[in-house]
């Protein structure tokens, strides 16, 4: 089956999980609190243990009990401020390094740490972001540009890389990415972002800043994206797991998000 088929054959399913998966997500972050940090809690362990498997699928050996520890302790450490992140991270790094180095007994363990380490803040840091943007001043409506800006740039980049697309930006990465299709990605988070920033009442118009941070989102959410494809690649798997039908593992929806949280939230600090 050719992937064009295989992506009509899904498509069913797709809908499905985005008619029942989106109403859940908006519920879950416009009640916040704790409802938001323990859902998140939830997705920061589902993402490290698929990233955690994909590493391990790729040849390397990560701890991943050990780093499914970690993740839900930097998670769960979010909704007391920043620092307590921070310290949670940190302290748990030496902690892991201290288990690397008794379950390995080898000279290894340092690279294990290191590779269980990566996944886990790639998934539960930017995560934890979003707990703090929530909680936050006008948490809400930051949020809401998070995902409207997302979503745009993947939208503006499909439908003008179909469209107009003739230059392949990263054919061994992701054959169907093109430079036309980045461009419309990064004019449509901008606009997205604007268009946030121009409704949201909570929000300073400001809207310089927001062109750039819009642009800032549009370059960041296509890097996210062609970083999983690459792990993929590497471990040979077409998807990161199987959790949400037609669309794979949570890591393939939220590959293009994860980095915006934390980008998002310094803006929040940093707006007025």
């Amino acid at each position: 089956m050719t992937t064009a088929a295989a992506k009509r054959s899904d498509l069913p399913q797709r809908l499905i999980s985005a008619a029942v998966g989106i109403p859940l997500l908006a519920g879950v972050v416009w009640l916040g609190g704790i409802a938001t940090a323990t859902v998140t809690a939830l997705a920061a362990l589902i993402a490290a243990n698929e990233l955690l498997l994909l590493v391990k699928r790729a040849g390397w050996r990560p701890l991943r009990n050990e780093g499914l520890l970690l993740a839900l302790v930097v998670v769960v450490a979010a909704p007391f401020g920043g620092l307590p992140v921070a310290i949670a991270l940190g302290a748990g790094f030496g902690l892991l390094l201290v288990a690397a180095a008794a379950i390995r007994r080898s000279a290894c363990f340092l690279g294990d740490a290191v590779l269980t380490a990566a996944p886990v803040a790639y998934s539960a840091v930017p995560l934890a972001s979003l707990v703090l943007l929530r909680d936050g001043a006008a948490g809400l409506a930051w949020v809401a540009l998070v995902f409207a800006a997302t979503f745009a740039t993947d939208t503006g980049a499909y439908i003008v890389g179909r469209l107009i697309g003739r230059h392949k930006m990263a054919p061994s990465v992701s054959p169907g990415k093109t430079w036309e299709g980045v461009a419309g990605g990064l004019l449509a988070a901008i606009g997205a972002t604007i268009g946030v920033v121009a409704l949201a009442d909570e929000i300073s118009s400001l809207y310089a800043r927001a062109a750039g941070l819009g642009l800032a989102i549009g370059v960041i959410s296509q890097i996210g994206d062609l970083a999983e494809s690459k792990l993929k690649r590497i471990a040979r798997v077409k998807d990161s797991g199987i959790l949400i039908p037609g669309h794979g593992g949570l890591m393939d929806r939220l590959d293009s998000l994860l980095l915006i949280f934390p980008l998002v939230y310094l803006a929040s600090r940093l707006w007025d």
